[in-house]
């Protein structure tokens, strides 16, 4: 699981270098929005994890 979280938070850095390298408005407006998914994505699965720590 571990591993998951780093994949996805490292591809939302790669997204945000993108977004602040293009100069077209639309895309990069877009590459952030994936970057925050991907982050949400990860925190979600961190938290996922964490609660099954708990119950155990």
């Amino acid at each position: 699981m571990p591993k998951e979280t780093k994949f996805l938070r490292k591809q939302a850095d790669k997204a945000e270098r993108r977004a602040r390298a293009t100069a077209d408005a639309e895309v990069s407006e877009n590459l952030l929005n994936l970057a925050r998914a991907y982050r949400t994505q990860a925190d979600v699965l961190k938290a996922k994890r964490k609660q099954e720590k708990k119950r155990r």
